[in-house]
């Protein structure tokens, strides 16, 4: 969940833009894509809605494509959320693209390694560890688990390691941990990986990361085989092939979309086909492997439709994209608390009343969103205004 850069309106002309401007991502560089944020609202409210899913529905998520009456298939359709995280990472392969992209085949100034590591661990770092801490405390001082076992995981989160240590396990101190171990992986390997930009051939160069989405997928699927474990998802081996699709998309705007901007309306068909479809599809045999080609067709709709782009842009939808790391760190926390403290009390739903849950799940999660809102102006907007002033 990298994130791009936002410019604040400097002279808000009305409540409702002054609101926006105060939840407004901090201006990093010049050049903000309020569609990348609207991206990132997908992937965030896919994941929150996949974890109310928990909360709400009755029967678990089905093994395979079921089509049955009534509001079964909002239930199939949202238990398929978990995609977001790999939109996350495409839209990171993307974003730390453009820079090494411009570099490369623009001829733009070179990426500084030190601004580019400084930045990310204080960006990503701070706010991890305040959640990965409160966590620690929440498992031993107030649910009352030894210390013995809440230190071991405490310190493998710490090294953004838990997964190795733990054979792909989710760190029961913070369970989204493992994707933001995977993004940090793919911090490290980002300058490797777009030496791909140094190969003249635009072709070539597609071909080659195209290859590296497919090969990386079957070796994967091989070693998962004969070596079964978490760990091959749950590690950037396993991720990898989205990160690819992202520095694709960064090769494809910097050379050739940027230059020529038109929209064509049928973009939006495609994208809005693309995106509707992605949930169904993940339940089809074998489909899995056609998901990072999924996502690179949704993605570049949205760049190149007219619809989608400007829906994705709508300050409400760009600014709760903008909060996504704050939301994805602390939504679990706020999920439960909100449901068991203020739902439950006030609705007094079942688990799979449909159409009435919507109601409480529509309601519960707008707390939770607000609730992260506040921990992102608390705790990852002054890491923004720091990066700022360093500047």
């Amino acid at each position: 969940m990298t994130s791009t850069s936002a410019q604040d309106d400097p002279q808000p002309q009305s409540k409702w833009q002054q609101l926006m401007a105060r939840f407004a991502r901090v201006t990093s560089s010049g050049n903000y894509m309020p569609e990348v944020d609207g991206l990132r609202f997908i992937a965030i409210m896919a994941v929150v809605l996949f974890h109310a899913h928990i909360l709400f529905f009755k029967e678990a998520i089905p093994s395979g494509i079921t089509w049955t009456p009534g509001w079964d298939w909002l239930g199939f359709a949202v238990g398929q959320g978990w995609f977001g995280v790999q939109v996350f990472f495409v839209i990171s392969g993307f974003v730390l693209g453009l820079p090494f992209a411009a570099h490369h085949l623009k001829g733009r100034k070179p990426v500084d390694m030190k601004n580019y590591y400084l930045r990310r661990s204080v960006r990503i770092g701070v706010p991890y560890i305040i959640a990965l801490t409160s966590g620690l405390i929440v498992h031993c001082a107030m649910n009352g688990n030894p210390w013995s076992d809440g230190l071991p995981h405490w310190a493998a989160g710490m090294l953004y390691s838990h997964s190795l240590f733990y054979d792909g396990g989710l760190n029961p101190l913070l369970f989204v941990s493992w994707t933001l171990e995977i993004e940090i992986q793919f911090y490290l390997l980002a300058p490797f990986l777009c030496s791909v930009f140094k190969l003249k051939s635009a072709v070539v160069r597609r071909l080659v990361l195209l290859a590296g989405v497919f090969g990386i997928h079957a070796l994967v699927g091989e070693g998962m085989f004969y070596f079964p474990s978490q760990l091959w998802k749950h590690s950037i081996l396993g991720q990898i092939q989205f990160f690819l699709i992202g520095i694709l998309l960064s090769d494809l705007y910097v050379s050739r979309w940027s230059e020529s901007p038109s929209a064509r309306w049928w973009w939006d068909v495609v994208g809005t086909a693309a995106w509707l479809w992605i949930p169904f599809a993940l339940k089809i045999p074998a489909m899995d492997r056609w998901l990072p080609i999924l996502l690179l067709v949704a993605f570049t709709a949205v760049m190149r439709g007219r619809w989608l782009k400007a829906l994705l842009s709508q300050p409400l939808v760009a600014t709760i994209g903008g909060m996504c790391y704050s939301i994805y760190l602390f939504h679990g926390a706020a999920l439960y608390w909100v449901t068991y403290n203020v739902t439950i009390p006030l609705f007094g739903f079942e688990k799979g009343d449909w159409p009435f849950n919507l109601l409480p799940l529509a309601f519960t999660v707008v707390l939770t969103l607000a609730a992260c809102a506040v921990a992102y102006q608390l705790i990852e907007r002054p890491t923004m205004r720091w990066r700022g002033k360093r500047k």
